[in-house]
């Protein structure tokens, strides 16, 4: 089973998302301002995946009722056990419908308020795949009649003369409706797990009930910590007591090895927590209980022994991650993960930390979907993740509208903050400064591009693309490489404030030196922006991803009139060359002409 996408109507803030895709890779990430409708979506998958329901305050006031369609891969294996009762016919029908006539199908989930009262909602689950719901249309008609030979995967395979199907022995007990196949897909969906920090805190302390299990406060926690140490509490409450500690000892340390794994900060002098968990029996000081067992958790960290409740919010916060996500992990069950900003109590480190933690379940076949105001939560190479949500301030009701990947473009700067701070935290991270060859830039989306032409037309010498942010700060950038005895040369637009700061480093930094200012400074040769390297036809094919895209303005000014992110849009480009999907030959001749012509006008000022 396969969740490909989803989308989402008439809850809370969200009018009509449209069809989200997933990520491939199994993990998507939204990122949006606050209150932009980021948490809406992640609340109405959970409750569309699991037997949650929403409440009244979730239903949009006067609107239709809240629905989320659910487009799905589902191998017939996987219902094949409920398929059960149905007849030979049926159950070989909707086999092939699913393994071989169709590439995926639609569901739908919307919750209505009951007659009862305006604080009751029932779930209906819908099928939405036309063609699946004319096929069983058609066997419901031929049940009426007798039974109806499946004839192959031909476009007239049912239509061929009712008769009984000799396989068919015995009566079936159960008539094939829509409303009960889309009742066994629906149970054959991933369970929604919606992250809760609460359900995930462990107790300082929890009691054992007669039948060895953990209850009260916290339950849920300690449940999820012994089946990560594969501690069997019923069994183990029967041993002596030698043969107890020993066996809770190395299950706490197989638990803390695998915890540590994730858990990369230093604290105090060993930089390990280590997590603990033991078994006492209350004392005479508490007359009710004394002589009853109860569980006792424990985090050190090499000196000091705290009970969890006594360690910081960042800490607890991660162990309730870190449990809630390894337990569901180990009860086998598909599981869609849900996470609302997770980590936003984190510092940096531990918040790389949680992206481990999440890469990680991706590699055990889980979905993962969160939201995220974190640069450290975004991995620049995987932008093919991320979809942006806001609120469209154009509607009257500001509804919420989602931005799909290869779109991150339209998105507002403030939408988009953490996206440009996780890609100019990379950009810091992988650019080294060279003693020769640096060359500086207005800004991010000049070093995408020019980083890309270099690799697209096999430049062999090496040249180092540094982006300032913002033409006016070049010069002091400059100025800078100068007093550190570094070789550079500067590579701006030829518009207004290009030609203007050229002149003020012509004056500044050469002293109005024409050869010198020649070898250092470069306009870049009929470009008001980095854009117009590229023709109308090959931006709007390679960057856009619209070929039927026409527009009449230069490239440069399309993107300021249309408000779309330069440095999204130059990040895409580059991520698509760096794997290959394009090469220079695909170029028409003027894009190809352009290039060649910027790369050796700066290929001319740099040093052997």
């Amino acid at each position: 089973m396969q969740i490909l996408a989803f989308s989402v109507k008439n809850f809370r803030s969200i009018v009509d998302s449209k069809w989200i895709k997933l990520s491939p890779d199994g993990i998507t990430v939204f990122v949006g301002q606050n209150e932009s409708g980021k948490s809406s979506l992640l609340a109405a998958l959970s409750y569309a995946l699991s037997y949650n329901y929403p409440s009244s305050d979730d239903f949009r006031v006067g609107a239709e009722d809240p629905t989320v369609d659910l487009r799905i891969q589902l191998p017939y294996s996987e219902i094949e056990e409920d398929m059960k009762g149905y007849t030979n016919s049926e159950c070989e029908a909707i086999r092939s419908y699913l393994d071989e006539e169709s590439e995926f199908l639609d569901i739908r989930v919307y919750w209505k308020k009951t007659d009862s009262g305006i604080e009751e909602v029932e779930r209906v689950v819908e099928l939405k795949s036309a063609s699946l719901i004319k096929r069983i249309g058609e066997l419901s008609r031929a049940s009426k009649a007798g039974r109806m030979t499946f004839s192959g995967n031909s476009a007239n395979a049912y239509e061929t003369i009712i008769i009984r199907d000799a396989a068919d022995d015995v009566e079936p007990s159960l008539e094939l409706t829509q409303t009960l196949l889309a009742d066994i897909i629906w149970q054959a969906l991933p369970l929604g797990v919606l992250f809760s920090e609460e359900d995930g805190q462990l107790p300082n302390t929890i009691d054992i009930n007669d039948e060895g299990e953990p209850y009260g406060d916290g339950a849920h926690a300690a449940e999820s910590y012994l089946r990560i140490a594969n501690i069997n509490l019923a069994e183990l409450m029967k041993k002596e007591r030698r043969s107890r500690e020993y066996i809770l000892n190395k299950a706490n340390e197989k638990l803390t090895d695998d915890f540590n794994l994730f858990w990369s900060q230093t604290i105090g002098k060993t930089g390990r927590l280590s997590l603990k968990c033991e078994i006492d029996h209350y004392d005479i000081t508490d007359i009710e209980r004394v002589g009853k067992p109860h569980l006792t958790f424990w985090i050190s960290d090499g000196h000091t022994q705290l009970y969890p409740r006594q360690r910081s919010q960042g800490v607890r916060w991660f162990i309730s991650f870190y449990l809630q996500l390894k337990a569901s992990e180990i009860d086998g069950y598909d599981r869609v993960f849900l996470l609302d900003e997770p980590g936003a109590n984190l510092h940096t480190r531990a918040q790389a930390d949680v992206l481990t933690l999440i890469n990680n379940l991706r590699k055990k076949n889980s979905t993962v979907i969160y939201s995220t105001h974190s640069p450290q939560l975004l991995e620049y190479s995987k932008l093919y993740r991320v979809h942006a949500i806001q609120r469209n301030s154009d509607l009257d009701d500001n509804p919420s509208v989602v931005i799909g990947a290869h779109e991150l473009g339209v998105a507002s700067s403030d939408t988009l903050s953490p996206i440009l701070n996780a890609m100019g935290a990379n950009l810091s991270n992988q650019q080294v400064i060279h003693r020769k060859n640096n060359v500086l830039l207005e800004e991010m989306s000049g070093h995408y591009y020019l980083s890309s032409f270099w690799k697209l037309t096999k430049q062999s010498r090496n040249a180092h693309f540094i982006a300032a942010t913002g033409v006016n700060k070049i010069e002091p950038l400059a100025n800078m490489f100068r007093g550190w005895g570094l070789d550079f040369i500067v590579a701006i637009d030829d518009d207004t404030q290009g030609r203007e700061a050229y002149k003020s480093m012509r004056k500044n930094l050469f002293g109005d030196n024409d050869e010198l200012s020649r070898r250092k400074l470069l306009k870049l040769p009929e470009c008001p922006g980095i854009e117009d390297v590229f023709s109308q036809s090959d931006f709007s094919r390679f960057v856009l991803k619209d070929p039927n895209l026409k527009f009449s303005e230069s490239t440069s000014s399309y993107v300021k009139i249309q408000g779309l992110s330069k440095p999204v849009l130059a990040f895409q480009f580059a991520l698509m060359v760096e794997e290959g999907n394009i090469k220079f030959e695909d170029f028409d001749e003027i894009t190809r002409t352009k290039i060649l012509k910027v790369v050796n006008e700066i290929n001319k000022r740099l040093s052997d």
